[in-house]
């Protein structure tokens, strides 16, 4: 478990650099708890949109519905280690039982996302 506070500033430093400040920047799977959330803001750190973290999962595990037409990606593809299906339905049951306390604190920015979509309506 690394600390909250040397998550915070370790994202801190990251976007500092000049790739982040000129491209900006996606924050998958973080903050997960209300304390993170409000470390990032201590830190300066103001996402200008938040989408619910199951909108990422739903993309990039959908390799059934929306698999590459490219052969060559195709061939770079390799299945993620340490994600079975059943520790992401673990992960994203946590998630949920924690959304309400991190989105009200983004709930200005917050942004509704269908994800049971084909994947460029989404």
């Amino acid at each position: 478990k690394i600390p909250n506070a040397l998550w915070a500033n370790l994202i801190r430093e990251r976007l500092s650099n000049v790739d982040c400040i000129k491209q900006g920047w996606i924050l998958e799977g973080f903050p997960e708890n209300q304390e993170q959330a409000w470390m990032l803001q201590s830190s300066g750190i103001f996402p200008r949109h938040v989408v619910p973290n199951h909108v990422f999962l739903a993309e990039v595990f959908h390799t059934t519905f929306d698999w590459p037409s490219d052969p060559l990606v195709q061939q770079r593809l390799v299945k993620p280690e340490g994600l079975s299906e059943q520790e992401v339905s673990k992960k994203l049951l946590e998630y949920h039982r924690k959304f309400p306390e991190i989105f009200h604190i983004y709930q200005k920015v917050l942004k509704s996302v269908n994800a049971d979509q084909p994947s460029v309506d989404v």
